[in-house]
């Protein structure tokens, strides 16, 4: 079988400078891509989400342009490393993948994009079955990063067979449906099969190993879900009923 292959290329300045323009004005409640954004670039912290709009764009222009010249070269060593720290892992991974989820690859994403520039965050496209890297990802985290990226384009294929009338638009941020496939990446990928083949060590966002039940963490009962010998759409199904059932209680406790 052929399976899906990641081809790394390089950000080009104008895509760099409008991801970073857009992660500016992004405030949401589980990832605030604007603080991560002024960590990435701090000379951007004298601007706030009041400051004039203008003046802030022609700032992130001339930031991103800046970094983007005199960091051509590291960005060119990353793509050369990320192919080739991949490559050796890519069919063995999607086999997996693919197995695991019982779906494949739509036939016209055999090739998936992995774009790498200067970034606060890595950023993925259900649309396209892309995702961006940036620089500061360390080299042993690169394995994990893309297996977290397409996990989620392989996920939301055994979704759409599950729920198939669910709307696109609640596969982004803030809907449920996000949230959760965002939080499984950890009870997946942590757990076999791919534990007994890869070192990963995957952690989703902090905010989600703040949340408790009854004193017990809801990740944990995610992962005793995921690590049940049930079929993955048995998986699927009881642990977004569980999710479901959490946040009306914990809505209703307010």
């Amino acid at each position: 079988m052929n399976y899906p292959t990641i081809v790394f290329r390089k950000m080009t300045l104008k895509e760099n400078i409008d991801f970073v323009k857009e992660a500016f004005y992004e405030n949401g409640e589980s990832l605030s891509l604007h603080d991560y954004t002024l960590e990435a670039f701090p000379e951007l912290k004298k601007y706030n989400l009041n400051s004039s709009k203008e003046e802030v764009l022609l700032a992130i222009e001339k930031a991103v342009s800046d970094r983007y010249k005199k960091l051509n070269d590291v960005i060119e060593n990353k793509l050369k490393t990320c192919s080739k720290i991949w490559d050796e892992v890519n069919d063995r991974y999607f086999k997996l993948l693919t197995e695991f989820f019982e779906v494949e690859f739509p036939e016209k994403f055999k090739t998936i994009d992995a774009s790498i520039g200067i970034l606060p965050v890595c950023p993925r496209y259900l649309d396209s079955f892309s995702f961006s890297i940036s620089i500061g990802v360390p080299d042993n985290v690169i394995v994990n990063l893309c297996a977290h990226e397409t996990l989620h384009f392989a996920w939301f294929e055994k979704w759409k067979a599950i729920y198939p009338d669910t709307s696109r638009e609640e596969f982004d941020s803030p809907y449920l449906c996000w949230q959760y496939s965002e939080m499984v990446t950890d009870p997946i990928l942590n757990n076999e099969p791919f534990l007994s083949q890869f070192n990963f060590n995957e952690h989703s966002y902090n905010s989600f190993y703040d949340l408790y039940d009854n004193g017990e963490l809801v990740m944990d009962k995610l992962r005793a879900i995921y690590s049940e010998h049930i079929s993955i759409e048995e998986k699927i199904k009881k642990g977004y009923g569980y999710i479901k059932r959490y946040y009306s209680k914990s809505i209703n406790t307010k």
